[in-house]
């Protein structure tokens, strides 16, 4: 039996790798794969837990590659022996490698768009094995991402039919972490252009009380203004400096909490409410109940078409997946929320 070494590449962003572990667990699961080598993106690399699997050797590339590291990967390529090679992150660098090393079958994941654009070119496409096509120019409901790569790894066998990820919990989380709680996750540019401040907050975190006992936040690890207003309104913990603030109150915000912690709060938690990105995809491994804010910010066909494709392409499908388009309002936006919340 052949015993094949196979290369998968995938730096970007940590939400779109959670999209890409099914395909990642499928090829893992072929009895003929030996060894997978990954590359993955540097702020996906505390993530890293996820791909847990005994065939997998995990290397870093930056999300936008330098000249550098485009010359490292070529001479990878060029002095091991890689039988399959799965490009599920469309750079557009890697669609000239199969030019190069024919001998290796490249599968991949291709972008059409409006204008006819093409990721890559018609003659590129050529030299890959297998491709299949995100077609970002439809203006009706098609294939998500998931599905997509579900797609181009489907002759590989199925390694887990449903992928469960459960790390340790850490000590601090332990401590710190109450036993049921709504999950909220701030992202600044998100709350800027709806222009809800710490009043609208406030009104919104009381609203996640009436239904769970207590409510945990974290936030974008940038430093900015909310840091501090978090810290001196609620109970917080900061994961770096290791401080605890009490102010006896039911509602704890995580600082400069990362990778393992995060995704245990994520879930541990009674359910989750986050814009949509990263937080919605950690959540969706586990099937974890899931209220996802999908701001919108509409103004000509071009935005409708940007959202509306988004929206089918990263969307998780599962039972305990809803989600509202959220106005500037806040108590509008509650009556939104109530249906889900009250699950």
């Amino acid at each position: 039996m052949l015993y094949k070494n196979v290369v998968i590449l995938k730096n970007d962003a940590t939400g779109d790798l959670v999209h890409s572990m099914k395909a990642i667990y499928n090829i893992a699961g072929d009895k003929e794969v030996d060894k997978i080598t990954i590359f993955i993106s540097t702020m996906s690399k505390k993530f890293d837990f996820l791909l847990n699997d005994s065939k997998i050797k995990i290397k870093t590339l930056n999300y936008n590659l330098s000249i550098l590291e485009k010359i490292r990967l070529f001479y990878y390529f060029l002095t091991n022996k890689i039988e399959d090679a799965y490009i599920l992150a469309p750079k557009k660098f890697y669609y000239f490698l199969p030019i190069f090393f024919f001998k290796t079958k490249f599968y991949a994941i291709c972008v059409d768009s409006i204008n006819n654009y093409k990721r890559p070119s018609n003659f590129l496409r050529k030299f890959l094995y297998k491709y299949e096509i995100n077609d970002r120019s439809a203006i009706f409901k098609r294939d998500s991402a998931i599905s997509l790569q579900n797609k181009l790894t489907s002759s590989a066998s199925f390694a887990k039919k449903e992928i469960k990820i459960t790390p340790e919990i850490s000590e601090n989380l332990k401590k710190y972490l109450p036993k049921e709680y709504f999950y909220f996750h701030l992202r600044k540019k998100r709350l800027d252009e709806l222009g809800w401040g710490i009043s609208e907050l406030t009104l919104l975190f009381n609203e996640f009380l009436k239904y769970s006992r207590n409510v945990v936040l974290t936030k974008d690890i940038e430093i900015d203004e909310n840091t501090k207003i978090l810290k001196e309104n609620f109970n917080s913990f900061d994961f770096k400096t290791l401080k605890h603030l009490n102010k006896s109150k039911k509602i704890i915000f995580f600082d400069n909490i990362d990778g393992q912690d995060l995704y245990n709060v994520i879930r541990l938690s009674k359910k989750v409410i986050a814009f949509h990105g990263m937080v919605p995809s950690l959540a969706s491994i586990n099937k974890v109940p899931v209220l996802e804010l999908f701001h919108c910010n509409i103004n000509n066909w071009s935005d409708y078409r940007n959202y509306r494709n988004a929206f089918y392409e990263f969307k998780p499908r599962y039972k305990g997946h809803d989600f509202i388009i959220p106005q500037k309002d806040i108590k509008k936006s509650l009556k939104k929320m109530n249906y889900s919340l009250k699950k």
